[in-house]
């Protein structure tokens, strides 16, 4: 385990090193990142500025569960997230033979050589805007605070999910990056009170696509007000996590080196 967390982070760092030859393209990445990642926050503002709102929540509670999706998303991007798109680019050039051959895990090598640095914009704007909306609500007390970093630690396991999900797409369906479309359609439910949804819809996204799990919930435990099956998506969470590394072995066995 020890030796893993040096690869990771051997990998990391000789990411950043490539990244750092251009320092000026690598800041106003992250300042782009942060201004497109900043657009759903800032509509929202406007919304409850100009006198609308979700019902039965404040602006700092809805910003609240968008600055906990962006972290979520600010940690999972740059520091295992790139598999997907480091899948795609390496079975389309040809390279993703390389990881095969290597004395460790397949999925432990895409993970360390997809390290995004320019996704680091995701961690700061939501760590900014969790900040932002935290101290314009009540300060969430100690066990609150303990339910949400576990709870967190649960969205993580379902980026995760999600990441091996897109990753083993991109190993069968070569060079297509529309599986982001996928993913985006579906995730930003998660950034949303699921109460303003249809009851349909909020059983679809706690009990068996757990995309809630990605802010709604987490945040509602900060909040005081747990959201309902919590527990339940919990369990269902770890489930998407294991049928999601059986798809991405099954697509994995599937592959076909473009070396010929």
């Amino acid at each position: 385990m020890i030796n893993a967390m040096y690869i990771h982070l051997q990998g990391i760092k000789t990411a950043l090193a490539v990244r750092m030859a251009y320092r000026a393209d690598f800041f106003i990445s992250i300042i782009i990142m942060l201004a497109v990642e900043g657009i759903t926050p800032f509509v929202t503002y406007l919304v409850y500025k100009n006198g609308a709102s979700l019902p039965g929540w404040s602006m700092y509670e809805v910003l609240l569960i968008q600055g906990i999706f962006l972290l979520s998303r600010g940690i999972s991007f740059p520091f295992f997230f790139g598999i997907v798109w480091n899948t795609i680019e390496r079975v389309r050039e040809g390279t993703f033979d390389l990881l095969l051959i290597k004395p460790r895990s397949v999925l432990h090598m895409a993970i360390i050589t997809g390290f995004d640095s320019e996704d680091l914009g995701k961690l700061i704007g939501g760590i900014v805007l969790f900040t932002a909306a935290l101290v314009n609500i009540p300060f969430p007390g100690l066990f609150q605070w303990l339910m949400f970093g576990a709870l967190f630690l649960v969205s993580l396991v379902v980026m995760f999910g999600f990441g091996l999900i897109l990753s083993g797409l991109g190993i069968v369906w070569v060079a297509n990056f529309r599986v982001y479309e996928i993913f985006f359609s579906l995730a930003n439910f998660g950034m949303y009170p699921a109460n303003i949804f249809s009851k349909m819809l909020q059983t679809f996204i706690t009990s068996i696509v757990p995309v809630a799990m990605l802010g709604f919930i987490p945040a509602s435990v900060l909040l005081g007000r747990p959201a309902e099956g919590t527990l339940y998506a919990v369990v269902v969470s770890f489930v998407f996590l294991f049928l999601s590394l059986l798809f991405w072995k099954a697509m994995l066995k599937r592959y076909n080196s473009a070396g010929g």
